[in-house]
């Protein structure tokens, strides 16, 4: 009686264990490829081999961003929170603040116990609104709501380009649009604040009877920073459409 245990109980065995890896070679060798590699026991089916890479966790901080961009915009936020609160804290005590630029002695003069100062240039000034005139006040209050707005939409159009530079790509379509409704936005801003300004000013002084000694509270070097200001994020918008153009020229060389 032949024991079929003896011949084919072990060898049988393992032939089955191994024919997978043998079919493997096999198509392997057919292909005139080198063998399969194996992996190795502590690799998860559906992930990378030797697990998730370090570099992974880095990439998505960076993607989502850390924060800081939103500094811009937090600064910008607040100055608007202290001048909606200078303008009704203000307004309930019958009051006014506007910048006067003082030209003559006559009226700059103050008296303290130690002695005299002048008043010279731009200085801010306090004005009961009882000695204003209903059109001033108006001048004045249009020239501060233009000043708030405007930075408003400075901060929050600031935000996405500020965003998109700390993930790393920059010249995108959403930071182009966002530069341009900035530099808008500040140009009309700004005119119409100096606009007002200049004219309710000037009734300020007509009001006070001292139009002759002092000057509008908008002065030249403002308005050439202005200039600055607008043809700095002009030009910021027009590199930003350049790279974006050059990227996408790029993309499929890369």
């Amino acid at each position: 009686m032949v024991n079929l245990g003896d011949e084919f109980g072990v060898d049988a065995l393992t032939t089955q264990e191994d024919s997978p890896k043998q079919e493997g070679r096999i198509m392997a060798q057919e292909n005139g490829q080198s063998e399969l590699p194996e992996e190795p026991d502590d690799a998860v089916i559906g992930k990378p081999k030797g697990g998730v890479k370090r570099g992974d966790g880095a990439a998505k901080r960076k993607a989502f961003g850390t924060g800081y961009e939103l500094w811009v915009g937090l600064a910008l936020g607040f100055y608007v929170i202290y001048a909606v609160t200078e303008l009704v804290t203000d307004l309930v005590h019958a009051e006014i603040r506007l910048p006067l630029e003082f030209e003559s002695d006559a009226v700059a003069t103050l008296g303290f116990p130690g002695g005299e100062a002048t008043l010279s240039g731009l200085t801010q000034i306090t004005v009961s609104t009882t000695d204003l005139a209903t059109a001033t006040m108006v001048l004045l209050l249009i020239a501060k709501i233009a000043l708030i707005l405007t930075f408003i939409v400075a901060a929050v159009a600031i935000v996405p380009v500020i965003r998109d530079i700390a993930k790393g790509d920059p010249f995108t379509s959403r930071s182009i649009m966002a530069l341009g409704v900035l530099e808008s936005f500040i140009a009309v801003g700004w005119l119409v604040y100096f606009a007002a300004m200049v004219l309710g000013s000037n009734m300020v002084s007509r009001d006070l009877d001292i139009a002759d000694e002092v000057g509008p509270g908008v002065t030249t070097v403002q308005a050439f920073v202005l200039l600055g200001v607008v043809g700095g994020i002009e030009l910021l918008r027009r590199c930003f459409t350049s790279g974006q153009r050059a990227s996408e020229e790029l993309e499929g060389l890369v």
